[in-house]
C-alpha cells in the first residue's frame, strides 16, 4: 500500500514538473508584468495625485490606479496556481485567490466604464449635470461593494478539481491529482452557467458603453478641431484689418504690435500639452481679471486705454490668449479622451479570449481540464489579471509629462 502511494506521488511530481515546464513562458511573462504593473500604478497613483489637477476623471484614475495595483499583487497567487498545477490541494487558497482575482478585476473593469460615461459627458454635454469631485469616492464605493457581491460566486463555483494523470514511463499507472479551476460538480452546472452569462451580459453592456462613448466624444472633439481652423483665417484677417485701420487713422503701432501672429501655429504648439493642470496654470495667467474672479480674457478688455493704438494691441493678445486656450483645453480633452479609450480597448481585448475558453469551450462545449494546462490558454485565462498591468503603460503613451515623470523617478 506504501509503494503504491509512492508511486502515486512520482506520478504526480513528474506530471506536475512537465506542465511546470511546459507552462515557465507564462510564469516568467507574468512575473516580468506583474512586476511591472505594481511599480507603474504606484507611479500613476503618486503623479495624478500630486502632479495634476483634481478633475473627476482625474480622481477617477486614481481610484483605478490603486485597484490595478492590488491586482497586479494578485498576480503572484495566480502564478503559485500554475506552478502547483495538478499538485495543488489547497482548497482555500484556490477559492480565495479566484475571490480576490474577480473582486479587484470587476472593479476595475467598471470603474473604466464609469469614465467612458465621465468623458462623454464632459465633451458632448457639457453644460448637462456632471459627475461631481464629492461624488467619485460615493461611486468607487458602491463599486467596490457590487464588484464584492459579484465575486462571492467564486467561494462556490472555485474548486481543487480531481484530474486523472498517468505516466508511460513509471509503469503504465495512473493516479488522482488536484488542479484549480470550475467545479465539476454536475449539481453546480446550472448555477455556475448562470453566473457566467450574467458576466456576459454585464462585460456586453460595458463594451457596447464603451465604444459609443468614446466615439461620440471624439468624433464631437474632432469636429471642433475643425470648426476651429476654418475659423482661425477669419479671425486673423478680421485683426489685420483692425490694425491697418487703426495705423491710418491714428498712426503706425508700435513693432511689437503682434501683427505676424499665426493662430494655426498655437494650435500646432498645443499638441504637446497632455494634462489638465497646464490649461490651469495657463488659465490663472491670462483669464484672471482684477478681482480675482476668472472669466474669459476677451471680456477684460481695458476700455479706458491711453490710446485706440493700445486698445488695438490688447484687444489683439487678447484674442490670442483666448484662442490659444482653447486651442490648449481641446487638446488636453483629447489627448485624455484618446488615452482612456485605448484603455478601455486593451480591457476589451484582454476579456474576449478569457470568455471564449472559460465560457464557450470549458462551459459549453465540456472540453476537460487537460485543456486548460495548454500554454496559449493558461495565458488567455491570466490575460483578465494582466489587463491591470497594461493601464499604467497607455498612461506612459500618451502623456508625456507622466513619461517625465517616470525618468525623475527613475
Amino acid at each position: 500500500m506504501q509503494d503504491s502511494n509512492t508511486k502515486g506521488d512520482d506520478i504526480i511530481y513528474q506530471t506536475q514538473h512537465d506542465i511546470f515546464m511546459r507552462l515557465l513562458p507564462v510564469i516568467v511573462c507574468g512575473a516580468i508584468l506583474g512586476a511591472v504593473g505594481i511599480i507603474g500604478n504606484i507611479f500613476a497613483m503618486i503623479f495624478y495625485t500630486t502632479k495634476s489637477k483634481g478633475t473627476t476623471t482625474v480622481n477617477l484614475i486614481i481610484s483605478l490606479s490603486v485597484v490595478d495595483f492590488i491586482v497586479c499583487l494578485l498576480v503572484i497567487p495566480n502564478l503559485v496556481e500554475v506552478i502547483l498545477n495538478v499538485g495543488n490541494t489547497q482548497r482555500f487558497l484556490c477559492k480565495a485567490t479566484h475571490f480576490l482575482s474577480l473582486w479587484t478585476v470587476a472593479s476595475s473593469c467598471i470603474l473604466l466604464w464609469v469614465i467612458s460615461i465621465d468623458r462623454h459627458r464632459r465633451i458632448c454635454k457639457p453644460f448637462a449635470k456632471q459627475i461631481k469631485i464629492h461624488a467619485v469616492k460615493y461611486i468607487v464605493a458602491s463599486i467596490v461593494i457590487f464588484s464584492f457581491a459579484l465575486a462571492i460566486r467564486n467561494l462556490i463555483i472555485y474548486d481543487t478539481v480531481a484530474i486523472e494523470i498517468s505516466t508511460s514511463s513509471i509503469n503504465n499507472k495512473t493516479t488522482i491529482g488536484y488542479y484549480c479551476t470550475i467545479t465539476d460538480d454536475p449539481e453546480l452546472k446550472i448555477i455556475v452557467s448562470s453566473f457566467y452569462a450574467l458576466d456576459f451580459l454585464l462585460i456586453l453592456i460595458a463594451w457596447v458603453t464603451i465604444i459609443v462613448t468614446y466615439s461620440n466624444a471624439i468624433f464631437i472633439l474632432m469636429k471642433q478641431r475643425r470648426k476651429m481652423k476654418r475659423q482661425l483665417p477669419k479671425l486673423q484677417h478680421n485683426i489685420k484689418r483692425e490694425q491697418s485701420i487703426t495705423e491710418t487713422s491714428y498712426g503706425t503701432c508700435d513693432a511689437d504690435g503682434g501683427s505676424d501672429w499665426n493662430i494655426s501655429e498655437d494650435l500646432d504648439v498645443s499638441r504637446g500639452v497632455d494634462e489638465e493642470s497646464s490649461y490651469r496654470d495657463d488659465n490663472d495667467k491670462a483669464h484672471t481679471s482684477q478681482d480675482g474672479n476668472h472669466r474669459p480674457a476677451m471680456l477684460t478688455v481695458n476700455p479706458r486705454a491711453h490710446s485706440v493704438c493700445n486698445l488695438s494691441k490688447r484687444n489683439e493678445n487678447d484674442i490670442k490668449s483666448y484662442v490659444k486656450l482653447v486651442a490648449v483645453k481641446s487638446v488636453i480633452e483629447r489627448n485624455l479622451t484618446i488615452m482612456m479609450f485605448a484603455a478601455s480597448i486593451v480591457f476589451i481585448l484582454s476579456f474576449t479570449p478569457f470568455f471564449v475558453i472559460r465560457v464557450i469551450m470549458r462551459i459549453y462545449l465540456g472540453t476537460g481540464v487537460d485543456y486548460e494546462l495548454k500554454t496559449v490558454i493558461q495565458f488567455a485565462l491570466k490575460l483578465p489579471v494582466l489587463n491591470s498591468v497594461f493601464n499604467p503603460v497607455i498612461y506612459c503613451v500618451f502623456n508625456s509629462k507622466f513619461r517625465k515623470f517616470l525618468k525623475c523617478g527613475f
